[in-house]
């Protein structure tokens, strides 16, 4: 492991604002006030796991942070150094950094399917420790092991039965009354699909434009409480049957979930972030 120490031991009377202002000094310093940085991966690497790179995805970065940061304030649950977290789904690791600021890096677990986006977290020294976890498998940590979770764009491309194993096994490791918050794609997003054009530059909207007569029926089972999915795959590791496009309403949550996690607030507003976001907890 890189780093010992928290980032705020690191850099001493940093604000959030401070912070965030390094994160993004980062990217083209490779070693700031004397402390060597986490490296970046190529632009590339970091579009086709988040879908942006470099200043873009860390200003995403930094209002999730914050807003999750804020969560756990108002939850009774503010973050310290020794909070457990874990980052479901970490891919290359932007939110670890972030977290950083705040916890020490022995409290840092982040997980993904990808083994070669786990190499690279290790690659580049990204604060926590990573590991590769199967599509439907279980998670490498002990029962009641974790205080906090995060999961962002992880909830909004798994199936029902995928996404259903997964909360049932983030509760198994979830200690009692730790929170998690995670994104999920709203109503609006499948009206989103309604607008897309077939012909676009753009090979997710046009693929997804490939789904615009399913709409209709979409936002009926939406609106009922249903789970909404479409399969339309991500690539290596990511088959249809275990990535694609799903929508989750706040009733569906709040009837199907709540034995796992009690949520307390179900957040859609498009000025803040382009998904919804979801803060429950564990009972």
């Amino acid at each position: 492991m890189p780093f010992k120490l928290s980032g705020q031991d690191l850099f001493p009377g940093t604000s959030d604002d401070d912070w965030h202002s390094l994160m993004l000094r980062s990217i083209r310093e490779p070693i700031i006030d004397g402390v060597e940085m986490p490296r970046f991966p190529h632009g590339n690497v970091q579009r086709g796991f988040v879908g942006s790179a470099d200043e873009q995805t860390l200003n995403e970065a930094n209002n999730f942070w914050r807003y999750v940061k804020k969560a756990a304030v108002q939850n009774g649950k503010p973050i310290a150094r020794t909070t457990r977290l874990l980052d479901f789904g970490s891919a290359w690791g932007r939110y670890s950094r972030y977290f950083w600021r705040d916890i020490d890096p022995a409290n840092i677990k982040g997980c993904d399917i990808d083994p070669e986006i786990v190499a690279t977290c290790n690659y580049l020294g990204v604060p926590g420790t990573f590991s590769i976890i199967d599509p439907k498998g279980t998670l490498p940590y002990a029962d009641q092991s974790i205080d906090l979770i995060i999961a962002y764009s992880v909830f909004t491309h798994l199936p029902e039965n995928v996404a259903e194993h997964w909360m049932k096994e983030l509760s198994r490791v979830a200690a009692p009354g730790a929170l998690i918050v995670y994104t999920v794609e709203p109503r609006r997003f499948l009206q989103f699909i309604e607008t897309l054009d077939p012909n676009s530059p753009s090979m997710w909207h046009a693929l997804m434009a490939t789904f615009k007569d399913q709409v209709p029926e979409l936002l009926s089972k939406f609106d009922s409480g249903e789970f909404c999915y479409i399969p339309t795959s991500g690539g290596a590791y990511r088959d249809a049957d275990v990535y694609g496009d799903s929508a989750i309403s706040e009733r569906y949550i709040t009837e199907r979930w709540s034995k796992y996690f009690q949520l307390t607030r179900y957040h859609d507003d498009a000025r803040e972030f382009w998904q919804g976001v979801v803060t429950a907890r564990k009972p």
